[in-house]
């Protein structure tokens, strides 16, 4: 027996133990009657979900609702203690999200094409690969982790230091990115990054060295002939 609408907590398909709420794979189309607070995680994936009106305003740790047809995160909670998943949606905006997430946060695969809406901080990783992005504005400025926007539609980095402040290893392979990268060295803390571009492989030469490897990473890129890249 598979349930459209959560009322009860002891209803078939629904687990409620160890602090922990599950509904994964109920078809279920709304979350009305679900818990005002989750000691623990919460699942919902794999449902027919297009709103998540109805979730806990708090969960103390991960949240789950990737797996859905979720257009917007209208209803998720305010406050997310672990990891927070909205992957493989239909998401075209981030506007609902946590301002703040304790954990990784992952949207990728949706048809984004702007993260304004996304946490302002998060203490891990952000993934918000395979969407539809022109423009990281809106990112969240803080990253503890890696910061992943592989197979977007990228074409520039300008300004990206004033976009991300942190972060340890960024990813953007598979765009289109035709000039200034130099803003990344910018960035507190960044390790490592990949793109497609020989470009990359120069700037990944100058990270942590401050100003001066940043005068230096601008004169080896300019000689290279990669004068568009060498712009912040």
């Amino acid at each position: 027996m598979k349930i459209k609408e959560l009322k009860e907590k002891n209803l078939i398909g629904i687990v409620y133990t160890d602090g922990d709420f599950d509904c994964n794979g109920n078809q279920l189309t709304s979350l009305k009657g679900a818990p005002s607070k989750v000691d623990g995680n919460f699942y919902c994936r794999n449902n027919q979900l297009t709103s998540l009106e109805g979730a806990p305003s708090k969960v103390d740790g991960y949240f789950y609702c990737n797996d859905n047809q979720l257009t917007s995160l209208k209803g998720a909670p305010s406050e997310v203690n672990g990891y927070f998943y909205c992957n493989d949606n239909q998401l075209t905006s981030l506007k609902g999200a946590p301002s703040e997430v304790n954990g990784s946060f992952y949207c990728s695969s949706n048809q984004l094409t702007s993260l304004k809406g996304a946490p302002s901080k998060v203490d891990g990783d952000f993934y918000c690969n395979i969407n539809q992005l022109t423009s990281l504005e809106g990112a969240p400025s803080e990253v503890d982790g890696n910061f992943n926007c592989r197979n977007n539609q990228l074409t520039s980095l300008h300004d990206i230091h004033k976009i991300i402040k942190k972060c340890k290893h960024f990813y953007c392979n598979n765009n289109k990115i035709k000039d200034s990268i130099l803003g990344l060295l910018l960035i507190q803390g960044l390790l490592e990054v990949e793109g497609n571009h020989p470009a990359f492989e120069i700037l990944n030469k100058y990270l942590g060295k401050g100003k001066m490897g940043l005068y230096d990473c601008q004169t080896e890129l300019t000689d290279a002939g990669f004068d568009d890249y060498a712009q912040l």
